[in-house]
C-alpha cells in the first residue's frame, strides 16, 4: 500500500489485515521499491501522485524488477493522461478518489486469487496447436472463475503472464457485465449506488429472482489459434447500444461510467460487439 496520505494508507491497512491480507505500508515511491525488492508482494496498490517518486515511475521501476507484477492504481481528477499511460504500461486497473474501499478490496483479492491459481497451473502444454471450449454460465451467482481459468490455461504458449493477468480481468469484467448489466438488467448507476451501499449481492439476487430475469444465461466461447487468442461472451438480455460508448481516450478516463469495457478496450487488441449489443469478442494477437 504505498500512499503519501498517512490516515488513508492506514486505514486500508487495517481494512486488508481485517480481510486475511497481509498489507505492508509505504510514504512514497522509493520506500515501495525497496520493500517490493524485500518482499515481493503479489500486489501493489499505489496512488500516482507523491513526493520522490510518482506512481507512474514506481511502477515502472516495478516491472522492471518484476515484469509479472501486477500494481494497482489510485488517482484523483485531472491524471487522466498519466493515467492512460500508465494502463498500457502495465498496470492491472485504477480507482478514481475518493473510492468505495469494498470494491477495492474485492479487485486486490480477484488479482490475487488469479496470481496463485497461475502459480499451482500445472497443466499447460507447450505442444498445443488450437483448441475451442464453450461454457454454459447458468446463473448470475455461479461460480466463473473457474471457466476463466480453464479458457486462459494454454495461454502461455502465446504471451507472457503479466498480459495474462490482465486478460483474466478483462474477461472476468465483460462476463461480469453479461450477468449483472445484460441478463439482470442492472444499470451502471444502479450498480455504483449498491457498492456504495454495500448491497450489491442483495441486489444481484433480487434481480435473479424476477421472472424477466430468472433462467438467464451466459456463454462463453474461446478460441486459442497458432496467433490468436479469441473470445465470445454472449447473454440472454436486451443488448445496449455500444455505439454510444466514448473512446479510448484520456478526457473519458475517469468520468467514463463502464470502467470495466474500457479496461478491456487497452487489455485486449480488438472488442467487437455484435448489432444488438448482447455479445462481445474479444481478440488477442500474438505479438
Amino acid at each position: 500500500m504505498v500512499d503519501d496520505q498517512e490516515a488513508l494508507r492506514s486505514l486500508l491497512a487495517h481494512l486488508l489485515d481485517r480481510e486475511g491480507f497481509d498489507p505492508v505500508q509505504a510514504g512514497d515511491g522509493e520506500k515501495a521499491v525497496e520493500l517490493f525488492k524485500e518482499q515481493s508482494p503479489l500486489v501493489v496498490v499505489s496512488d500516482i501522485m507523491m513526493p520522490k517518486m510518482d506512481g507512474l515511475t514506481l511502477l515502472n521501476e516495478i516491472k522492471r524488477i518484476d515484469r509479472n507484477a501486477t500494481v494497482i492504481l489510485m488517482t484523483g481528477q485531472g491524471n487522466e493522461e498519466m493515467l492512460l499511460k500508465a494502463l498500457r504500461g502495465g498496470a492491472t486497473n485504477f480507482f478514481k478518489k475518493p473510492f468505495n474501499v469494498r470494491e477495492l478490496i474485492e479487485e486486490i483479492r480477484k488479482v490475487v486469487n488469479f496470481r496463485l491459481e497461475a502459480a499451482r497451473s500445472t497443466l499447460f502444454s507447450p505442444f498445443l496447436l488450437e483448441e475451442t471450449k464453450r461454457f454454459v454460465i447458468p446463473r448470475s451467482d455461479s461460480p466463473y472463475f473457474p471457466v476463466i481459468n480453464q479458457i486462459t490455461l494454454q495461454l502461455p504458449r502465446l504471451m507472457p503472464e503479466d498480459e495474462i493477468l490482465n486478460i483474466k480481468v478483462g474477461i472476468e469484467e465483460m462476463i461480469t457485465n453479461a450477468l449483472e448489466h445484460g441478463n439482470l438488467g442492472i444499470s451502471f448507476e444502479e450498480k455504483n449506488q449498491a457498492i456504495e451501499e454495500g448491497r450489491l449481492p442483495e441486489l444481484v439476487e433480487e434481480r435473479g429472482k424476477q421472472s424477466d430475469a430468472a433462467g438467464r444465461k451466459v456463454t462463453v466461447t474461446s478460441r486459442l489459434a497458432p496467433e490468436l487468442f479469441e473470445i465470445t461472451i454472449r447473454d440472454e438480455g436486451e443488448g445496449f447500444d455500444w455505439r454510444k460508448l466514448p473512446a479510448v481516450a484520456p478526457e473519458n478516463l475517469l468520468a467514463f461510467n463502464g470502467r470495466g469495457i474500457f479496461l478491456t478496450k487497452i487489455y485486449f487488441d480488438e472488442v467487437s460487439f455484435n448489432e444488438t449489443g448482447n455479445e462481445v469478442t474479444l481478440r488477442k494477437r500474438k505479438r
